[in-house]
């Protein structure tokens, strides 16, 4: 566990306006960042070195210029849907919104490669993984309001083409449902052209209050 909340986290990292600007130059990805975006960049708390042995996965061995050289977080400004912090609530297709809850840009070296030029299945695993945690913490903290982490109890993940490196994936995680302590998300792996190139679902657990 962290010696800081989720939010606290949050507002101690700053961004990084190279990335911004890095990742902004893609038209892909512009309308995530530009000023009437419905998100705003937050920090990929994970990339940051808090001063213990947490996180050093992704804050050293994939942060480097031959693995994942840059990374931008952008979180929803406000969220139009909440889930109940008692009892059990579907999110209905119908009432979940189109755009992503959580959006991250990653860019990809060739240190990640498993194949010749293609990343690593279980890298885009681990990926998926952290984007999906960061968007359930994320809505955890600004909507829900519960006080407990949340932790990862099932990732299922499908692929569906090879993810060419060096190269740029955005990867977008929806909040689907809670049932009590549970929480299930989804997340998509796109390329530069809008192409679907793996999904992922999975079950985060909400850790029980202390007594």
């Amino acid at each position: 566990m962290y010696s800081h909340s989720y939010r606290e986290l949050i507002k101690k990292f700053s961004v990084s306006q190279e990335d911004v600007d890095f990742f902004a130059k893609m038209p892909f990805v512009r309308s995530y960042v530009e000023e009437s975006s419905a998100y705003q960049p937050v920090p990929f708390v994970t990339r940051y070195d808090k001063g213990d042995s947490s996180d050093r996965f992704f804050n050293k061995t994939i942060n480097s210029d031959d693995t994942v050289p840059r990374v931008l977080a952008l979180m929803r400004k406000d969220y139009s849907l909440t889930i109940s912090s008692t009892g059990n609530e579907d999110l209905e297709q119908s009432q979940v919104p189109e755009e992503p809850h959580f959006v991250v840009c990653y860019q990809l070296g060739s240190g990640v490669n498993g194949y010749v030029n293609t990343a690593h299945g279980g890298v885009l695993a681990a990926l998926l993984d952290e984007t999906l945690g960061l968007c359930a913490e994320t809505y955890r903290a600004f909507v829900s309001s519960e006080p407990e982490h949340l932790l990862t109890a099932k990732l299922e993940v499908s692929y569906h083409s090879p993810v060419p490196t060096p190269g740029i994936i955005v990867i977008k995680a929806w909040v689907k449902r809670k049932e009590g302590r549970k929480w299930f998300l989804e997340a998509h792996i796109l390329d530069q052209e809008g192409t679907l190139k793996a999904t992922a679902k999975s079950l985060y657990v909400r850790l029980q209050s202390p007594l």
